[in-house]
């Protein structure tokens, strides 16, 4: 152990399974620079993201204003899609369709 040397039980330690699937999946992939290059522009935009939202955040008004606006919208969205029985189950139905395209099953 003075030498520096790992103890031999660390040393044949597994990576968990999350990292040996990942790296079958990087290398099942064939453009690895599109990849790479999409990653990069998705962190970069969310970075930017994040900049847009903290100087609207700055501004006095505008926070207050959005919010009431969500508040606004809630209040439309729950009385025309969830107070009667029939727009519900129009609701649920669209949900079920679009859950069903999205998943390619019937």
């Amino acid at each position: 152990m003075a030498t520096g040397e790992a103890p031999a039980e660390v040393a044949a330690v597994e990576l968990p399974e999350i990292f040996k699937s990942s790296k079958e999946a990087w290398d099942k992939v064939e453009d690895k620079y599109a990849v790479s290059s999409l990653a990069v522009a998705g962190v970069v935009a969310l970075w930017v993201s994040t900049g847009m939202i903290w100087a609207i955040d700055r501004v006095p008004l505008i926070p207050g204003v959005l919010e009431l606006v969500g508040i606004g919208y809630t209040g439309w969205f729950a009385y025309k899609n969830l107070v009667f029985k029939p727009d519900r189950e129009a609701l649920f139905r669209k949900i079920k369709d679009i859950y069903g395209e999205v998943t390619g099953s019937s």
